[in-house]
């Protein structure tokens, strides 16, 4: 019995290290920055109607590619499975008060997971003809994030960075377990 218990563990701790592995994969945040059309924001938790940290930090990546002229347009992608504001709709909030023009944001307000969020976006971004863009969100959560993108169609430029404020042990365990789900689901 002992044996199978070990043979288990073994198994699950590779299991495990591989996950951490593709988790890890954009750690250093390093990218190929090139002009594109637009930055994909994926949302994150809100805070009542104001965004949390973690979306803080996205809207901050976002900003920086787009007042360094990377993008000229920002599409804003999440929803609220609450029914109150959409996290598209306080991050638009949030950009504009950081000036930001409000017809350089496009928003996505329907999603509620990763999946819907690339799904959603790449409607809106056949209807204003986008072809070419950033996504941006955690370092941890870019390889699940662009597997979604694969699946709904899109070939999209990641734009990772690392968080100075989650507990990455924490959030990478976390997207160890979604990825699990990522590779049984196929939604």
């Amino acid at each position: 019995m002992s044996g199978w218990i070990a043979v288990t563990g073994g198994v699950l701790g590779v299991l495990f290290l591989s996950l951490w592995k593709l988790v890890s994969r954009y750690d250093h945040g390093d990218y190929t920055k090139k002009k594109r059309q637009a930055a994909i924001i994926l949302g994150a938790a809100l805070n009542g109607t104001e965004p949390s940290p973690a979306l803080l930090e996205r809207l901050d990546h976002a900003e920086q590619l787009y007042r360094e002229g990377w993008v000229t347009r920002l599409i804003l992608s999440g929803g609220s499975p609450n029914r109150q504001d959409s996290e598209a709709s306080v991050m638009k909030k949030s950009l504009i008060q950081r000036g930001i023009p409000e017809e350089a944001l496009l928003l996505e307000d329907q999603s509620t997971n990763t999946a819907e969020n690339l799904l959603l976006t790449r409607k809106v971004m056949e209807q204003h003809d986008i072809t070419d863009a950033y996504l941006v969100t955690h370092d941890y959560h870019m390889f699940r994030a662009l597997g979604y993108a694969k699946r709904a169609g899109l070939d999209l430029a990641p734009a990772p960075f690392h968080s100075r404020t989650l507990w990455m042990p924490y959030h990478k365990a976390r997207e160890c377990l979604a990825l699990i789900k990522y590779a049984l689901w196929r939604k």
